[in-house]
């Protein structure tokens, strides 16, 4: 993050020192300068990674382990969780058991969270609803799958909630951002996507 602060600062401060938009800018608190920042990045950027197609299919066992939570647009109930990671695996009528592990925020002990998913067959596996309390469900969309299933995105239809997963607790921040400008392109508000501690 500390080089994209330093390109964008420089761009801003430099190119427009006077005037409104320099009273503008001062007037704003940290957080809100980092993501103005990670804006203006994303557009003067020239990244390495081309826009991808959408995602065909999903072969649910290369699908199953664990992944870790990058980064989230959340929903009420994962809001503030840290250290987050997501286990899958496929149960014996084609459903998904899903454990997910957690810590909240200003807590130091690990939470679990058991819940089931249910892709459908008609979508190849892409498009799924996950139940967390009975008899409620989610929408589960896999919007970003690599050929190696290295790291996934999944979203929202109506775009309500964004998860970036990686295999790793890492990820470069070559890719983070080319997946955060393809998020973008699909209409999703990384004004309220936060990096999640790992």
């Amino acid at each position: 993050m500390k080089s994209i602060d330093s390109k964008t600062h420089f761009f801003i401060c430099k190119c427009q020192p006077f005037g409104p938009w320099h009273v503008f800018y001062a007037s704003l608190d940290i957080d809100k300068r980092k993501k103005m920042h990670l804006m203006i990045y994303l557009i003067i950027s020239t990244l390495a990674y081309t826009d991808t197609k959408p995602v065909q299919s999903v072969d649910l066992d290369k699908y199953s382990g664990k992944w870790y939570v990058i980064a989230t647009i959340p929903t009420r109930l994962d809001k503030g969780w840290n250290y987050t990671t997501e286990s899958y695996s496929v149960r014996q009528d084609g459903n998904i058991d899903v454990f997910t592990t957690y810590i909240k925020e200003k807590d130091t002990e690990t939470s679990i969270l058991t819940s089931k998913g249910f892709p459908d067959a008609k979508t190849n596996n892409v498009s799924w609803k996950v139940q967390f309390v009975w008899p409620f469900k989610a929408d589960y969309l896999i919007e970003e799958l690599p050929d190696d299933y290295s790291y996934v995105v999944v979203g929202h239809p109506k775009k309500k909630f964004l998860y970036i997963m990686s295999r790793k607790n890492k990820m470069s921040n070559e890719l983070y951002i080319s997946i955060v400008e393809r998020c973008i392109k699909k209409g999703y508000d990384i004004g309220k996507l936060r990096k999640v501690l790992q």
